[in-house]
């Protein structure tokens, strides 16, 4: 049977798991019936927590794990070799981590903690087996993995064709979409648990540019900060400025998933 919007939140209700946040994913893109749910928040696995500033996952290690982000915040970067740092992702509380591990056995980047984190790691061979099982999976995963590659080419065109007031209205639309996924409350504030310099990592500008930017957006009235609250008063302005259209993130596809059957 189809697990169908109505009966969703009290799926979650009666089978909460740390990778229900995994699920909420998978049902914006991927029609998974009740018996794949239940199969997925029954798998074996351990938690683990993280402090900000701890990696939970280095460039070049390898690991046996499938990791999921149950809570926090995370970024995904690379070094260059004279020593900067390019962020080239957020991860956000139902993110595969190591999405690439289903295929490559070595991390291509980094991933450190920016907020305390909690994530569910399960045995590789237990993902693939119920994968071979339950083909829709595995759907689900693949849908997850292209998402990822979406947003990686919207972070090559916002670095590389966007100015900087641009780029960071882009940055802040991209997260408020992604952390809230039916934008219910437009002005409601999103927490970033993100420095100056990291925002500049991830988008190619200094922290002193990155600051100077922002600071032009609050009083134009486009965006408001409380320390690590962000939210806009002007979402629709502001989104004009960032050019952003959420397309790229895949997330209008929950109906169409949820009323179709496999």
């Amino acid at each position: 049977m189809v697990l169908h919007a109505f009966c969703w939140d009290s799926f979650l209700q009666t089978f909460g798991a740390p990778l229900s946040p995994m699920l909420e994913k998978f049902a914006l893109n991927t029609a998974l019936a009740e018996d794949d749910c239940a199969a997925i928040v029954a798998l074996p696995l351990s938690l683990h927590f993280y402090n900000p500033g701890k990696h939970i996952i280095k460039n070049d290690a390898t690991s046996t794990e499938f990791q999921v982000l149950v809570s926090g915040f995370a970024i995904a970067y690379k070094v260059t070799g004279d020593g900067f740092r390019q962020i080239v992702g957020f991860r956000l509380p139902g993110d595969i981590i190591n999405i690439q591990h289903m295929q490559f056995p070595y991390n291509d980047c980094s991933v450190q903690a920016t907020a305390y984190c909690m994530v569910a790691a399960v045995d590789e061979t237990l993902i693939r087996n119920l994968t071979c099982k339950r083909p829709i999976i595995l759907n689900a995963i693949m849908a997850s993995a292209l998402i990822e590659a979406s947003i990686s080419r919207e972070w090559i065109v916002n670095i590389g064709r966007r100015n900087a007031r641009a780029r960071i209205a882009h940055l802040f639309c991209e997260l408020a979409s992604r952390l809230d996924p039916c934008r219910l409350a437009e002005d409601q504030p999103f927490r970033l648990p993100l420095t100056q310099q990291q925002i500049g990592d991830a988008v190619g500008l200094t922290a002193v540019h990155v600051n100077r930017t922002i600071k032009g957006l609050i009083k134009d009235g486009l965006l408001e900060q409380d320390r690590h609250l962000i939210s806009s008063p002007a979402w629709d302005q502001l989104k004009s400025v960032a050019g952003f259209n959420r397309r790229y993130l895949q997330l209008d596809q929950k109906a169409a998933a949820l009323g179709h059957s496999q």
